[in-house]
C-alpha cells in the first residue's frame, strides 16, 4: 500500500490531526507496515508522543483498522493504547501511544530482542479474549484442516496471530511492544508461540531446531500437544501456498520457511 505523507493528506484530515497533536507538530513519517496509508509519529512539545495511522473510509482494508480499534480496550500492557480516534475528510484516523523504540525486532538466534519478546508472548498466552467480537483460530485456519481438528484449535485466549519482526518494537531499556492487532483472534494459548517459530525462521534465518528452542521457552507452547502444533503449522503453510496460487507475488521465502516449520512438527 502506498503511503500518504502528511502534506498530501486532505486539509480536513490534517486539521483533525492538528486538533489532537497541535499545529506544526514535529513528526516523522514511518515507512513500515502495509495495512495503513498513513503511519506517522508525532512529537507534541512537552507531551506524550502519538503514533497516527489511517485509511480512507472507502478503502478495501479499512475494516482491518476498525478491528484494531475495537480490540484495543481488551489488550494487555504490551500493546500501545489507543488515545483517540476520529473520522474526518473521508478518513479514519487512530492515535496510539507513541513509543521510543526500534521500528522492528531482530529475530536472529543471537539477538538480545528474543528474551523480551518471549516474555511478551508468555504474558499474552495467559490473557483472556473478549467473550465476543473476535474471529476464532478455527475461522482463520479451518479451510486448511480436517473438520475433525476443530477441538485442537479451539481456546479462549487472546491471539495476536501475526508475531512478525515488523510487529514488535524494542525500547532502549529492552521493553517490547507488540503492535498491529488487526488480525486478533480467540484461540488456544500456544498459537502465537507456534507462529513466532515460523517467523524466527523467515525473519531471523534460524533453523527449525533453533526456532523450536525459543518457542518452547513459552510455557503454553511447551505444554501444547504436538499433534495440535503440527495441524496449525501445516495449515499456516497451506494458507501461504493458497495465497501464492491466487496471485500474491514474492512468497517463495515465506513458503519455504512455513514448510520447514511444518515439516519439523510433522516429524515424529
Amino acid at each position: 500500500m502506498g503511503k500518504h505523507p502528511y502534506e498530501e493528506l486532505p486539509e480536513a484530515v490534517r486539521q483533525a490531526i492538528d486538533d489532537h497533536v497541535g499545529l506544526n507538530c514535529p513528526r516523522a513519517d514511518i515507512d513500515v507496515g502495509t495495512a495503513s496509508a498513513l503511519t506517522s509519529l508525532f512529537f507534541p512539545p512537552g507531551a506524550q508522543k502519538v503514533f497516527v495511522k489511517g485509511l480512507p473510509l472507502d478503502h478495501e482494508r479499512v475494516d482491518e483498522l476498525k478491528a484494531e480499534e475495537a480490540v484495543n480496550a481488551f489488550l494487555p500492557g504490551c500493546a500501545p493504547k489507543l488515545l483517540w480516534r476520529v473520522e474526518a475528510g473521508g478518513w479514519l484516523l487512530l492515535g496510539f501511544y507513541g513509543a521510543t523504540a526500534t521500528p522492528w525486532a531482530w529475530y536472529a538466534a543471537e539477538s538480545q530482542h528474543l528474551e523480551p519478546i518471549a516474555a511478551v508472548l508468555s504474558e499474552l498466552s495467559g490473557h483472556p479474549a473478549p467473550e465476543s467480537g473476535l474471529p476464532t483460530a478455527w475461522d482463520r485456519w479451518s479451510d486448511y484442516c480436517d473438520p475433525a481438528d476443530e477441538p485442537l484449535l479451539t481456546g479462549d485466549r487472546l491471539v495476536h496471530s501475526d508475531p512478525a519482526a515488523s510487529n514488535f518494537m524494542i525500547e532502549p531499556d529492552g521493553r517490547a511492544w507488540l503492535t498491529d492487532w488487526s488480525w486478533a483472534l480467540r484461540g488456544p494459548a500456544w498459537v502465537d508461540a507456534a507462529l513466532w517459530g515460523f517467523r524466527l525462521i523467515l525473519d531471523g534465518w534460524q533453523t527449525p531446531q533453533q526456532a523450536a528452542t525459543w518457542a518452547r521457552t513459552i510455557p503454553a507452547f511447551a505444554q501444547a500437544p504436538r499433534e495440535s502444533v503440527a495441524i496449525l503449522t501445516e495449515a499456516e503453510a497451506r494458507a501461504w501456498e493458497h495465497m501464492q496460487e491466487h496471485g500474491m507475488a514474492e512468497l517463495e521465502e515465506t513458503i519455504q520457511a512455513a514448510r520447514a516449520w511444518a515439516g519439523y512438527w510433522a516429524s515424529p
